[in-house]
């Protein structure tokens, strides 16, 4: 609506970070209506950025040291009565460090609008966390104003206010959860300027839309049941718009993009051009393996392999599926893994484990059958990663293997043994590699993820150290370790953070890139988001 009527906007953002206006600026037509904004992240430090108003910048430094006691408009009645019906979850200060947010909106929104002489000014003011002040913060918020002017009136007036209360202290959640939510003030505070208005999405030009080749709504349904049908399999394995996953090797799979893969067609010039012949294509194509069928429309999905020496240039292009995987979508991520473990069990499986026999590989490529007859399925091995933090939960160990960079550290891992529990692998894998004993009655079980590198199902715990331990001494097994420490959890906050600046932080060229260009002059690194270790990690910056 704004674009189309031409409604001008300006924002100022705080723990946000830009988001509320990079999703505006992301419609088409923004420019005519937004002509940009302020991220005041310190409102002490930002007084140059708030409109080189001096007077402003005064108002808003009261209003953060504590709400005014003579705030007695609606907004304020309102917010302040909300805050009230929180009360059980927050604490006294939290609840008056909240309501100095409410003010602090509802003069950046009025100050903004004013000075820009815009139709509307959204504010925002929050926290997103993991870190918290006041100390006694557990959980995020924001505050949100939009300012205006009412239907043929010229005053400048706090149009609409909210706040948003978080469950969590995921900072990247936050802040997705307090741009939506803007979104929907800002409709609120549209129909209020002009209840005459309507606010109707436009639908998009689907004949002008670019679509990935999977689409976010879709999953992999694995078929299992399917497997062993021979005609079924046969009308799949001919079916003209089954998807292909291009793996070379045993490492590398095809991208399209940083977070999606590119998947073919029998038939697309994109996979023609892989092989030299047709003899070729055709052989690589009767050797695929079956993954399953993707979403409602139940598209056929192969693995097809090729060798480590395919030459290819330009995009799409390979990737290495270790370091790159948890940069694809959930999905994308979870077929370049399959066809990863299905690529690594045929390479170590070319006879049969009994009696030596060579093998074919039947069930879709999905079981290796020996000339003897004896069948053998992919197996996962089980292991172990687990964060360990001391009692208070205040430090945590990570360590530095010697196949990482050495900037990179994460949480200690290990292989299960035969006749052997989860807890006792953590345990002992705990006590092998840094020397610290854990409290076994604090072994928890958070999340799990497929590695298959070669063949791991990666099984993720947190564990803590007994409390008389203190920071217990660490005594690292050089055979496994190159370095363990104990790091603070605001440096591995800080760490994270550097992390998802970066990305792909197991590719060390990517990191050199940054470290070349001066964008990054630090030394502690964990890994990516979507790898387990990382979500152990980021499990305990959110306590």
């Amino acid at each position: 609506y704004s674009t189309k009527h031409t409604q001008t906007c300006t924002i100022i953002e705080s723990s946000c970070g830009g988001l509320i206006s990079s999703s505006l600026m992301s419609v088409p037509g923004s420019s005519r209506v937004y002509f940009g904004g302020t991220i005041a992240y310190s409102t002490k430090r930002a007084g140059k950025l708030l409109c080189g108003d001096e007077d402003l910048h005064d108002r808003l430094l009261k209003s953060t040291s504590a709400a005014s006691d003579d705030d007695n408009d609606n907004y304020s009645t309102k917010m302040g009565s909300m805050i009230i019906d929180a009360q059980e979850q927050l604490s006294e200060e939290t609840k008056a460090y909240i309501q100095s947010k409410v003010k602090w909106t509802q003069e950046a929104a009025v100050s903004y609008c004013k000075h820009m002489d815009t139709d509307f000014a959204i504010a925002e003011g929050g926290a997103t966390g993991p870190t918290f002040h006041p100390a006694g913060m557990k959980t995020g918020f924001a505050v949100l104003a939009v300012a205006g002017r009412r239907s043929g009136q010229d005053d400048v007036e706090v149009l609409a206010q909210t706040l948003v209360l978080s469950k969590h202290g995921d900072r990247e959640l936050n802040m997705r959860l307090y741009a939506d939510a803007a979104a929907e003030l800002c409709v609120m505070a549209m129909k209020i300027a002009n209840p005459s208005i309507d606010m109707k999405t436009e639908q998009p030009d689907k004949d002008n839309v670019q679509t990935t080749n999977v689409t976010d709504k879709t999953y992999l349904d694995r078929s299992s049941h399917l497997r062993g049908d021979t005609d079924a399999m046969r009308e799949l394995y001919n079916r003209s718009d089954a998807k292909h996953v291009i793996v070379k090797g045993s490492s590398e799979v095809m991208f399209g993009s940083d977070n999606q893969l590119s998947l073919h067609t029998m038939e697309d010039p994109v996979l023609g051009a892989l092989f030299e012949t047709d003899d070729a294509k055709k052989e690589a194509l009767d050797d695929r393996t079956f993954l399953g069928r993707l979403g409602d429309e139940q598209t056929p999905l192969f693995a097809l392999f090729l060798p480590e020496n395919t030459v290819t240039t330009g995009s799409p292009y390979f990737a290495n599926t270790r370091s790159r995987a948890p940069m694809l979508s959930a999905l994308h991520n979870e077929i370049a893994l399959t066809a990863t473990a299905y690529v690594n069990w045929r390479d170590s499986h070319r006879f049969c484990t009994r009696c030596g026999s060579p093998v074919e590989f039947v069930q879709g490529g999905t079981c290796a059958k020996c000339t003897s007859g004896h069948m053998a399925w992919p197996r996962q091995d089980p292991s172990i990663i687990v964060l360990v933090t001391n009692a208070d939960s205040t430090h945590a160990i990570l360590a530095r293997s010697p196949r990482h960079p050495s900037y990179l550290y994460t949480a200690l891992a290990g292989f299960v043994e035969p006749g052997e529990n989860m807890e006792s692998a953590v345990a002992r894998e705990v006590h092998e590699e840094v020397g610290v004993y854990v409290n076994h009655q604090s072994i928890n079980y958070i999340a799990s993820q497929a590695w298959p590198f070669p063949q791991s199902c990666m099984i993720g715990f947190h564990a803590k150290t007994n409390a008389a331990d203190g920071l217990a001494s660490i005594n690292i097994d050089p055979n496994e370790l190159v370095d363990a420490r104990w790091f603070e959890k605001e440096d591995v906050y800080l760490a994270a953070r550097d992390t998802d600046m970066m990305g792909a932080v197991l590719d060390r060229q990517v990191v050199e890139t940054q470290q070349a260009n001066g964008n990054w002059t630090g030394s502690l690194l964990v890994p990516s988001k979507g790898v387990l270790a990382r979500t152990l990690v980021d499990h305990w910056l959110e306590e």
